[in-house]
């Protein structure tokens, strides 16, 4: 089995970081930089997890409901690959400026479908501020949780097979610091 970590730490001479810092809570920011999983209302109930993957192609357009409608996602993660790290890299204008943001009915199909975790290569799957956090609530409130700022790349699609993740939940921040490690039988 072949391992790769696709998580995104940011070192401290990061925009990201330096953003952080300036912030009133800055310990809340810092936890939202980076590879991380957000816990608004609830956490995981296990601090590691290794689940399969379900990957959707998202880099011409986030999935509609005919896309979601008939899938098997119970206790696997959903990977939404929308390519804007391996297009903008993390953490600069034209990466919060791309849109990755899902349709709210495409969510409540999704959750649905029971999967564990939501993995994004983006800044999440609700447009920045309040539909952000409630999209991840909404998410929480079905036992599902979403992770990101992923580093996936195109050609990790076709081998990547399942995800380790795992994440610090004794944090004081609502987004927690995940490591998320590419299990795949395939070399890519």
């Amino acid at each position: 089995m072949n391992r790769k970590n696709i998580s995104i730490e940011i070192l401290d001479d990061h925009p990201a970081y330096q953003w952080a810092k300036r912030q009133s809570d800055s310990v809340n920011a810092m936890g939202h930089i980076g590879t991380h999983i957000d816990c608004y209302t609830k956490m995981p109930t296990e601090a590691e997890y290794t689940t399969p993957v379900h990957i959707i192609d998202c880099t011409e357009a986030m999935p509609t409901l005919e896309q979601v409608e008939s899938l098997e996602l119970s206790g696997k993660s959903l990977i939404l690959f929308t390519g804007n790290v391996e297009e903008n890299d993390y953490g600069n204008p034209n990466y919060g400026a791309k849109s990755t943001v899902l349709n709210s009915d495409v969510l409540d199909s999704i959750l649905k479908r029971s999967p564990m975790f939501i993995v994004i290569d983006s800044y999440g799957i609700g447009a920045h501020g309040d539909e952000h956090i409630s999209f991840d609530k909404r998410c929480e409130d079905n036992n599902c949780f979403v992770i990101e700022n992923v580093r996936l790349t195109k050609v990790m699609l076709g081998t990547l097979d399942s995800l380790e993740i795992s994440f610090d939940s004794s944090s004081a921040s609502t987004g927690k610091r995940c490591e998320v490690i590419a299990l795949s039988s395939k070399e890519e």
